[in-house]
């Protein structure tokens, strides 16, 4: 099966579509999946430590033809969890932690240890592969040590352990094509 995986929209519409619109043309028969941070919190981390029951249009960019464009699944990113705790709605507690799907762990990557240059600690995964975002730079991982990424070429994953971190719609507008019967991962760009 093929998988469209897209992380960090980060509220942005144009990014967004244009991604959907690149999936569309180059893999039109695939599941997509979120992989978290899909809105953006408007309140930062520090303060929100002390928020409670903020409004929703204070708290987080929210509006409808971005939200047309959220027909797939995701899992919850921290964007996310920090807009449910300043604004006690429950809706976007919704999402999973993480998702199993073939050959693949994913999880949005605010569950990894990060240094302070941002370097990655993984935590042990039953899959092979484990993908992410989070940090808004694509990568890709193979015994903790990060390999160069090319785009639009499929690279092959078998079955060895690799963890990938898809990119950000918000800046990049990243998004990697996952075939789970050829095992091989693309990074992709939409223009």
């Amino acid at each position: 099966m093929k998988y469209a995986i897209l992380s960090d929209l980060h509220s942005h519409y144009k990014n967004t579509k244009k991604v959907l619109n690149h999936i569309q043309q180059v893999a039109p028969n695939t599941e997509i999946i979120g992989l978290g941070d899909l809105f953006e919190c408007k309140i930062g981390k520090k303060k929100a430590k002390m928020v409670r029951h903020a409004k929703l249009k204070d708290a987080a960019i929210i509006d409808d033809k971005f939200m047309s464009l959220l027909t797939f699944p995701s899992i919850i990113g921290n964007q996310e969890e920090r807009i449910a705790l300043v604004t006690g709605d429950q809706r976007f507690l919704q999402y999973k932690n993480a998702l199993e799907i073939e050959h693949a762990t994913l999880i949005h990557g605010h569950q990894i240890e990060w240094d302070k240059t941002f370097n990655p600690t993984f935590p042990h995964i039953e899959t092979p592969l484990l993908f992410f975002g989070h940090s808004h730079e694509a990568a890709i991982y193979n015994n903790g040590k990060r390999q160069p990424v090319p785009y639009n070429i499929p690279l092959s994953v078998g079955h060895k352990r690799y963890q990938i971190n898809v990119g950000p719609v918000v800046e990049n507008k990243e998004w990697c094509l996952y075939d789970s019967q050829e095992m091989t991962v693309t990074f992709m760009q939409a223009q």
